[in-house]
């Protein structure tokens, strides 16, 4: 028994990633975990910026939401200020243990001032000297193992390390406005599209994108593209080059909201990203466009789904991706096979 289960009341588990993908990825082991201390007062820690990705799960209603945008964004003071109001919060609940599936830097910190006794997280954690008790990792395995192992540890069941998510009312019903304003109906099918992605290697060719969506756009879908920040100038650069009728919400909607919609949507195409983590939490058949990340650590988490590259990735690129100059495992992907693909996906 890593935490002696009788000596505990209270059980603070952290997951305040700023990664979306991070955070649904580890959503079976959360609500595993949740399920294996039943009988505590149960806690949790999530990146504010993810409250509507976690409000329709049963039972997770005792959540500490971290404000980092908030705290990042402000001055010396106040950020100092922020924080400590958070901490206090946290300890106001005494925990007797603190969980840290994640193991950054800010969850760290978190647990340890957390006061609690026990701290247990993976043995690579970023300040591994924080913790207690600390679990090896598997190595070569789906970033869903890391979590799991963490919590089949503490005696937790895992039966499917595919989570589903369902949207909440809220999200399904402030959608509507957002969709009637631009004109797109729920009488024709709908495919999502994310253009965007964290880095370069991980972007499918602008002209790619363009030319599929003509073709889908052709064929009667209403092709919507999604998006936030550096996602924007990409979904521009696409429709610039589009000729049919394709739909630009990009910065325009809440996750909450792109829930609502992935859950609406026939197919969502894109390369490696966190709303194509949400898009599988949100049971949407998936075309994965990738480049030289692997595949078996991070492919979309559904059955109905499918993982393209345009050639396998050079050894050295997995490892130092900033050598390579143009990234052709997936700038070499054609629209063709892109197409060959999705026809099959949505024949099925």
């Amino acid at each position: 028994m890593l935490i002696s289960y009788d000596k505990i009341r209270t059980v603070l588990i952290v997951m305040m990633d700023r990664h979306l993908g991070n955070l649904v990825v580890s959503l079976s082991s959360i609500v595993a975990l949740q399920e294996y201390f039943r009988e505590k007062n149960v806690y949790f820690v999530v990146d504010s910026a993810y409250r509507e990705a976690v409000e329709s799960i049963d039972g997770f209603d005792r959540i500490f939401y971290f404000p980092r945008r908030e705290i990042y964004g402000s001055n010396v003071l106040r950020r100092a200020a922020l924080y400590l109001k958070f901490i206090k919060k946290i300890r106001s609940i005494s925990p007797d243990a603190v969980i840290d599936l994640q193991g950054g830097s800010a969850s760290s910190a978190v647990s340890f001032l957390s006061g609690a006794a026990y701290r247990l997280s993976n043995s690579s954690a970023r300040r591994s000297y924080v913790y207690n008790t600390k679990i090896d990792l598997p190595v070569g395995k789906h970033k869903v193992h890391s979590y799991m192992e963490i919590a089949i540890a503490l005696g937790a069941n895992i039966d499917d390390p595919h989570y589903l998510l369902t949207a909440s009312e809220r999200g399904r019903n402030s959608l509507g406005p957002v969709l009637r304003k631009h004109g797109i109906t729920s009488e024709k099918p709908i495919i999502s599209i994310h253009a965007g992605a964290g880095n370069i290697h991980k972007q499918w060719s602008t002209e790619g994108f363009a030319e599929v969506t003509d073709w889908l756009s052709a064929q009667g879908f209403q092709i919507i593209f999604v998006g936030a920040g550096r996602a924007q100038d990409k979904i521009d650069a696409t429709m610039s080059l589009i000729s049919h009728k394709a739909y630009n919400l990009g910065g325009s909607v809440s996750i909450g909201e792109l829930m609502a919609l992935f859950e609406m949507s026939s197919l969502f195409l894109g390369n490696d990203s966190g709303p194509m983590h949400l898009a599988a939490a949100m049971g949407t058949p998936i075309v994965a466009l990738f480049g030289p990340v692997d595949e078996r650590r991070w492919r979309p988490l559904s059955p109905n789904s499918v993982v393209l590259r345009g050639q396998e990735p050079c050894d050295d690129c997995r490892i130092k991706r900033k050598d390579c100059d143009n990234f052709p495992c997936i700038t070499l992907l054609s629209p063709k096979k892109v197409k060959e693909v999705i026809g099959e996906l949505l024949a099925k």
